[in-house]
């Protein structure tokens, strides 16, 4: 066994910097919270390959003297904390003096600051070490570059995402820290593309930026004040929710969190309001005191300890309920009006009807039956007309070879054996293969629309939409993209009614496609599963004997008839082993 040995300093700060840096996100997070933290009013950020070649972030603020420049890339350096006590009275974004450290020890790192205009000085450092300095003149503030992140460190660089989706993760990131900071004025720029320009505003006006118009009046106010902490923002209506949960945002103190224990009491307060797969839409402040709450709980910060978590969980209920009912979302039963019923009571007493018959009256009295003998000769006549039908086997052959149970399964039969068919499941994986061979071959069965369809979204979700346009236009779907929010369909794919197209264009969107592998084929396989899932059979819809014929045959056709996309068995053999077991 080997002896235990100190790990050289360079293998201690890798392994340190995998907890703080998982991904380009990850490092912008730091940089703009450091920029947060120095006071800046206006945050300039830019990105090139979705932050693998570069993360650039500019700001107006303290910025650093020459000498707190030298030391700030070390390990546990920081300006904002400096006993343990401080750790409970947290009034910054960063504070244990690791985040700069970590990011220096995996990238190119170079670092231009000034506290004073004119005159700033430049760090350039590779591997946690300098390797160059000098001066530049510039203004106040501080820029912060990152090159080539993971370039020493091959094997996490190897397991980042495409760059779609970690550019997702950088906007989501910037959006976090974007909406409770409104009073500062951010740019964000990917190759540059100028993809956010944000003025300082109010909170509501912030949100709208972000998100689009479209946002504006879906959204109502909540605000309730108490003793444990202030809570205020906005909640989505019930109407205008969705299976989505990417509308959460929660804040403690202007700090992005998460807490599942939070979202549930959200979820409690529209509980029969929505449908039980759909999720609430928020964006919720918290303002507790500082020493009722823990942060310093996991290196990404978005996990915290509230010292009243159940009165919170309670206090956050009934202030959504509260919000819902001030704002007549929830429905409500009018007891002011009277209800118009007819008078059913009568003026004259009740008695009861008269009613005349004789006890000597019986209708069979006539009649002289041999009950054994009838019952002898009905047992005969139908043990009889049995053994004749079995006999002969002229109804068999007017049986069907198809025929359904209970409307959601198929019997059909092979020379020694039963077949159960799940419908749904079945018609599943045809649609599946059929959507898959039309995305792969740039098939376009496109069914042109004479009035198109327009449709809202907020820039991510137009992004994503836009990032899977071919694949979509080889399956008929045909949108052109005008302003900042919307899409205008001149195709449609013609096995779907345009009623349900808005609904499908979320379908791609709510299942994050671009989270699959970057490869044309994964996403072209998950397209085709969500369009096949969206179209395929609902278990209680009825078919007719040519419909199941049909459907059987297309199953049995497949490349894999026995599996639908999602991995369940689409069908069930009985054999012949099977069925005489069943009659021991």
């Amino acid at each position: 066994m080997p002896s235990i040995k100190h790990l050289d300093s360079d293998v201690v700060n890798k392994i340190a910097a995998g907890e703080v840096v998982q991904r380009p996100s990850s490092v912008l997070k730091e940089l703009v919270e450091n920029s947060i933290d120095a006071r800046s009013t206006k945050i300039d950020i830019n990105i090139l390959d979705s932050g693998k070649t570069l993360i650039e972030v500019s700001d107006n603020g303290n910025g650093m003297s020459k000498d707190d420049l030298e030391i700030c890339y070390l390990k546990h350096t920081t300006s904002k904390i400096s006993n343990q006590e401080d750790l409970f009275k947290l009034t910054t974004k960063g504070f244990r003096g690791e985040a700069i450290s970590s990011i220096c020890s995996v990238s190119k790192f170079k670092i231009s600051s000034s506290d004073f205009d004119n005159l700033r000085n430049v760090l350039s450092i590779e591997n946690g070490k300098i390797i160059n300095t000098y001066e530049e003149s510039g203004l106040k503030g501080t820029t912060i570059s990152v090159s080539n992140l993971f370039y020493n460190v091959p094997a996490r660089r190897k397991f980042l995402k495409s760059d779609n989706v970690e550019l997702r993760h950088l906007v989501n990131e910037f959006i976090r820290i974007s909406i409770p900071h409104h009073d500062v004025s951010f740019s964000f720029k990917h190759n540059g593309n100028l993809l956010y320009l944000l003025n300082p505003s109010n909170l509501k006006e912030r949100i709208v930026r972000i998100f689009g118009n479209n946002i504006n009046n879906k959204l109502v106010e909540i605000s309730e004040s108490t003793e444990i902490g202030k809570i205020s923002g906005f909640i989505f209506k019930s109407k205008f929710l969705n299976r989505s949960r990417k509308n959460q945002f929660l804040f403690v103190n202007n700090r992005y969190i998460k807490s599942s224990y939070l979202n549930h009491s959200i979820s409690k307060a529209y509980e029969g309001l929505i449908k039980p797969e759909y999720n609430p839409g928020y964006f919720i402040f918290f303002e507790i005191p500082k020493d009722s709450i823990d942060i310093n709980v996991h290196p990404t910060k978005t996990e915290v300890k509230f010292e009243n978590e159940s009165s919170l969980y309670a206090i956050l209920n009934s202030s959504v309920r509260h919000s819902l009912g001030k704002f007549n979302i929830i429905p409500n039963i009018d007891f002011s009006n009277d209800i118009n019923l007819s008078n059913l009571s009568s003026e004259s007493d009740i008695k009861p009807p008269n009613i005349s018959f004789s006890s000597d009256f019986n209708p069979f009295s006539d009649i002289e039956v041999n009950i054994d003998d009838e019952n002898e000769k009905n047992d005969n006549r139908l043990f009889n007309s049995n053994l004749n039908n079995i006999s002969e086997n002229s109804n068999f052959n007017k049986i069907h070879d198809y025929f359904s149970i209970s409307d959601k399964y198929i019997v059909t039969k092979t020379k020694s054996n039963l077949i159960l068919i799940n419908m749904r499941r079945a018609r599943y994986r045809v649609l599946y293969e059929r959507f898959l061979t039309e995305i792969s071959s740039e098939h376009n069965s496109s069914q042109k629309l004479m009035f198109p369809i327009v449709l809202n979204f907020d820039r991510e979700e137009l992004a994503i939409l836009n990032e899977i346009k071919i694949q979509l236009s080889h399956i008929g779907f045909e949108f052109l993209t005008f302003g900042e929010e919307k899409i205008e369909i001149n195709g449609i794919n013609p096995l779907f009614e345009t009623e349900k197209i808005n609904l499908l264009f979320n379908e791609f969107i709510e299942n994050k496609i671009l989270e699959v592998p970057s490869s044309s084929s994964s996403i072209n396989d998950h397209l085709a599963i969500l369009m096949a899932k969206s179209k395929s059979l609902k278990s209680k819809a009825i078919l007719n004997y040519s419909e199941q014929e049909e459907l059987v045959n297309q199953l049995f056709a497949c490349k894999k008839p026995e599996l639908c996309p999602d991995g369940k068995i689409t069908f069930y053999t009985l054999t012949n082993d099977v069925l005489e077991k069943f009659f021991k």
